[in-house]
Formats: C-alpha cells, structure tokens, sequence
C-alpha cells in the first residue's frame, strides 16, 4: 500500500464518512452551514495527499492555510474550541480505520509505518493549526468588535469558498 495514492483514491470515502461523524456528533450548528462544511471537509481531505512526496513543501502550506480557515469556520459556526479540535480529530480516526481495514494481509512493512506516522503528525499540525485560528479569531472579535464573532455570512461563506477553490487550483497546477 502506497498512502498518498490510498489517500487519493479514498477521498470522497473519507470526507463523506467525515461529514456523516461531525453530523452525528451534533456539529452543524448554524442554519444553512452543511453546504460549506461540505465543501471544506472535501477541499481539506483532497489537500492531505500533496502533504506526501513530490511538492510536498506546497502542500504542507496549504495544508497550513486551510486548517487556518477552517478554525474560522468553526468560530462563526458556532463551536466551542475544543469542538474544532474534535471535529479533526475525527477526520484522523476516520482515515486511520479506513487504513486499517485495507492494509494488506501479510503486514505492514516499515516504508508505510513510517508514511502513518507522517501522515499522524499531518493531522495534528491541522488540529493546532484551526484552534489557533479559532482562538485568534475569538480574541479580535472580542478585542476589536461585538465580542460576538459573525456566524457564516453569504459573504463570508463566498470568500471562504474562493480561498479554497484557490487552494485546489494551487496543487492541481
């Protein structure tokens, strides 16, 4: 099994069941958010393969700049801090049972442990990444505004959109 062409090849799989545990765990919160939660759930699994191999330097930074968004996201939908941690956190127990089911019958050999572990830390920096932009986010709306951050305008939901379509454009080349 070679992870970045599993990753590749499962990445609806994976966004689809992700989506489906942040809607079992009570995630959706604002009205109307489901669509770009969606959007950004399938926007940032399609980012975590360029993490790996050829480019991998670009893909990392965006990587970085989505898991930034996505703590904004998360703000104005309404979560708590530790919810957006949670909410990654179950991107990275949906991939790694996904792995675990396909992982081939005769063991894992050291090349794919070792893409595993990278790919662990790529999740977690995604996880420190969103909360700090969570709580940075927090911080301005309460230190320069209402203290109420605006939830997911249709302004907002658009430039976030843009900035990830610019993402996908980005990697794909």
């Amino acid at each position: 099994m070679e992870l970045k062409a599993w990753l590749e090849n499962n990445e609806n799989q994976i966004a689809e069941r992700w989506f489906s545990e942040i809607k079992g765990h009570g995630g959706v919160h604002e009205v109307g958010a489901e669509e770009i939660l969606q959007f950004f759930l399938g926007t940032l699994v399609a980012v975590i393969p360029f993490c790996f191999g050829n480019g991998r330097a670009s893909g990392e930074e965006i990587w970085h700049q989505a898991n930034d968004l996505y703590g904004s996201l998360a703000l104005r939908r309404g979560l708590s801090a530790g919810e957006v941690v949670e909410e990654l956190q179950l991107l990275q127990r949906v991939i790694l049972r996904f792995i675990l089911e396909d992982l081939p019958p005769d063991g894992v050999g050291r090349r794919l442990q070792k893409e595993i572990m990278a790919l662990n830390q790529t999740l977690d920096e995604g996880v420190v990444r969103a909360n700090v932009a969570y709580v940075d986010d927090l911080f301005f709306a309460h230190l320069q505004g209402s203290g109420v951050p605006e939830g997911v305008t249709p302004e907002v939901e658009e430039e976030m959109r843009s900035r990830m379509m610019t993402f996908r454009k980005e990697l794909l080349g």
